[in-house]
């Protein structure tokens, strides 16, 4: 519970300071990569990973500078992308993208090679994002032109962002899927039944 909450903390401290991690808009330009944008974003979105990961470190109690280093590379390639890349790519795939980024880059943190545990942490990263982006359209408070409109916007993309990312990369979640071996359990059940 404590590792959801950093990671939600600390994404939700970067949508309101840095507009990071998440966005509904992509890119400044329609079909060509905007790199000094993508630069600025990868800048933006590093300091919002060393937040984030501090925090969760402090939530393990832990010293963990792979964390850091993981959450950094999340954070900044989802800003790069969502700052530089065409706007024709959109959200989706802009996030499914860094959501493969981001869960390679907890994997290598973790030092896990779980596939199943990869796989969900960069679906999470993904349906993370898409919610954000869906819940700030039901509240009206997407495509804002000012800063403080960004920074509501970006909150909650953000924030629920960090919720759902936070929850599977969760130790929790990653003990669960270990010491029950869900899936595994769940193929196996299926072909005694099929007998």
């Amino acid at each position: 519970m404590r590792w959801t909450l950093a990671t939600t903390c600390g994404c939700v401290l970067g949508g309101v300071a840095l507009h990071s991690p998440g966005a509904s808009g992509i890119g400044a330009s329609y079909l060509e990569w905007d790199v000094g944008a993508a630069v600025f974003g990868a800048i933006l979105g590093s300091i919002v990973g060393v937040i984030t990961g501090i925090l969760q470190m402090i939530a393990l109690g832990v010293r963990s500078w792979r964390l850091v280093t993981a959450s950094v590379v999340a954070v900044a390639i989802a800003h790069a992308l969502a700052d530089g890349a065409p706007a024709v790519w959109g959200f989706g795939v802009v996030a499914a993208l860094s959501g493969l980024c981001a869960a390679a880059a907890v994997a290598w943190a973790f030092r896990t090679r779980a596939w199943q545990w990869i796989t969900a942490i960069a679906f999470a990263w993904w349906a993370g994002w898409m919610l954000g982006v869906a819940i700030a359209v039901a509240l009206g408070i997407s495509g804002g032109t000012t800063p403080g409109a960004w920074a509501i916007e970006h909150a909650v993309i953000a924030g629920t962002l960090g919720l759902v990312w936070g929850s599977a990369t969760s130790p929790d979640a990653r003990r669960l899927l270990r010491e029950r071996n869900l899936l595994s359990r769940v193929a196996t059940l299926t072909e005694k039944g099929l007998d």
